[in-house]
C-alpha cells in the first residue's frame, strides 16, 4: 500500500477503541504495511501528533514484545544519529 492509500483508508473510518484500532493495524501489518505506515494510519485516524501516534502504535497488540523492542532500538539509533549531526 502506498502512503496515500494508507491515509485515505485512515480517513474513511474512526476507531474509537484501542481493540478495534489494534485489529486494523494487525490487518495492515499482515498486508505488509511497515511500522511507519501503521504509525501514519494511527496519526491520521486518531488525529494525533506523530509522536503520540508512534507511542500508541507501540502499545497495540499488533506487535510482539520482540518486534516492539527492535522498533524502539531502531528509533533510538536514528535519534542518536540525528543528535550527532547537529
Amino acid at each position: 500500500m502506498s502512503l496515500e492509500e494508507i491515509k485515505k483508508e485512515a480517513k474513511q473510518c474512526k476507531f474509537d477503541d484501542v481493540k478495534s484500532l489494534s485489529l486494523k493495524i494487525t490487518e495492515l501489518k499482515n498486508k505488509g504495511v511497515s511500522f511507519l505506515g501503521c504509525v501514519a494510519f494511527v496519526q491520521i485516524n486518531q488525529n494525533i501528533s506523530l509522536k503520540e501516534a508512534q507511542e500508541l502504535t507501540l502499545t497495540l497488540e499488533a506487535y510482539t514484545k520482540d518486534e516492539k523492542k527492535r522498533i524502539e532500538e531502531g528509533i533510538e539509533v536514528m535519534l542518536n544519529d540525528f543528535k550527532e549531526e547537529e
